[in-house]
């Protein structure tokens, strides 16, 4: 596990990456992948198109994980895929990546994250860690964790560049759960969402607004 002091800095130099690419937003009203609503959003593609950023982050985030001996990587795609590579890249090790099934149900958003490509043989009987971009309400991490083990991986962590403050360890269904910076934004559900019953629009640009718009508009059209 990295000091403190460590884990301070990276946090100091993760914020300073953020803001200087402008990928935190705030005051606005997102929908996550899980379904919940917030007022904030990390915006990870634009990180992702500056790869230098990208580099300097994983870079980080390596030193913080190095000590968990892992075997492979696996990242949710695509945010996480992202990650996880340039993670595994830093550490020397291997990595894959879950995917959506399709379709979507009438709860959630998207399908859920499972293998495909063969890679369910390769976490098999190995030390797997589950590494995502920004940790929302975390339910991309956790079907990745699900995939993992019911691939017979032994999955030793989680691990994010951001985390949003609103899962632990044992939400995420794993023992150990490590991040870089915390950026603390609230979320509610649909139902209890205020900025819903202000009449603030969704956001559809970022975020996961338009999913959440087309199945409203698909369960009016089933009804």
């Amino acid at each position: 596990m990295p000091d403190q002091s460590d884990a301070a800095q990276a946090a100091t130099e993760t914020e300073q990456v953020l803001v200087e690419c402008r990928a935190l937003l705030a005051d606005d009203h997102f929908v996550y992948i899980s379904g919940d609503h917030g007022s904030g959003w990390v915006d990870k593609d634009a990180i992702f198109v500056d790869l230098q950023r990208v580099r300097r982050l994983t870079h980080l985030l390596a030193a913080a994980v190095r000590d968990l001996n892992a075997e492979i990587l696996c990242g949710p795609a695509t945010g996480g895929l992202i990650v996880a590579q340039w993670t595994a890249y830093e550490l020397g090790l291997p990595a894959v990546f879950a995917e959506h099934t399709q379709p979507r149900t009438a709860q959630q958003l998207r399908g859920e994250f499972t293998f495909h490509r063969g890679y369910d043989r390769l976490v098999a009987g190995r030390r797997v860690l589950v590494v995502d971009d920004v940790v929302n309400t975390g339910l991309s991490i956790r079907q990745t964790v699900a995939a993992v083990q019911a691939a017979g991986g032994e999955v030793v962590a989680a691990a994010a560049l951001v985390h949003r403050g609103n899962v632990d360890a044992a939400g995420l269904g794993v023992t150990d759960y490590r991040y870089l910076m915390e950026y603390d934004i609230p979320d509610w559900t649909a139902a209890e969402c205020p900025l819903c019953r202000a009449g603030v629009p969704v956001n559809t640009r970022y975020a996961h607004g338009q999913d959440y718009l087309d199945a409203q508009q698909q369960r009016a059209a089933d009804a």
